[in-house]
């Protein structure tokens, strides 16, 4: 360990990476009951794939909306075959079951995994909050026009998971 920052070196914990997790709602939507993202979040997916797409990310989970997927489909081209996308299903499913699903889903990867999550202003901050793991977060709510939030969850087990709070992209 580096006495000065604290800083833990990947060889003296044994080459463990913690898991990394991003989290965001969905890209810039067109309005219901359109259900697709506007040229401003198409825009928004490819920054999302460029930022991402050398980050080592092997798994990705979204719903079954069409702004979902289309969120995702830049980082899935950029990714090619090494990225796993899997839909967890919101439709006609209580909300906190969806969030406990994409948590469960999240918390099956591999321990230093790099995963990201889709979901929307509803379920955002629950699954931010569940991956936290019950540490005392401030509330994350996310309006109905906002689309540039983005969480990383940094997850090292047996110390306490890490919140991360950005922006990006074109302010909403």
């Amino acid at each position: 360990m580096d006495r000065q920052t604290g800083a833990v070196s990947a060889g003296a914990r044994g080459d463990i990476q913690p898991m990394i997790v991003f989290v965001l709602r969905h890209a810039d939507r067109k309005p219901e009951p359109a259900d697709e993202l506007t040229a401003r979040g198409r825009e928004r997916a490819e920054l999302l794939a460029r930022m991402l797409g050398e980050s080592g990310i092997s798994a990705a989970f979204r719903t079954e909306f069409v702004r979902a997927r289309q969120t995702l489909e830049p980082l899935e081209r950029a990714r090619g075959s090494t990225l796993s996308v899997k839909i967890v299903p919101s439709e006609n499913v209580p909300t906190s079951t969806h969030v406990q699903q994409v948590i469960e889903a999240v918390r099956s990867r591999p321990p230093n995994a790099v995963v990201a999550v889709v979901g929307h202003s509803d379920t955002v901050g629950e699954i931010v909050e569940g991956l936290l793991g019950g540490q005392p977060v401030e509330p994350i709510r996310i309006g109905a026009n906002e689309f540039d939030r983005l969480f990383i969850l940094f997850i090292d087990p047996p110390r306490p998971a890490r919140l991360l709070r950005l922006r990006y992209g074109e302010p909403t």
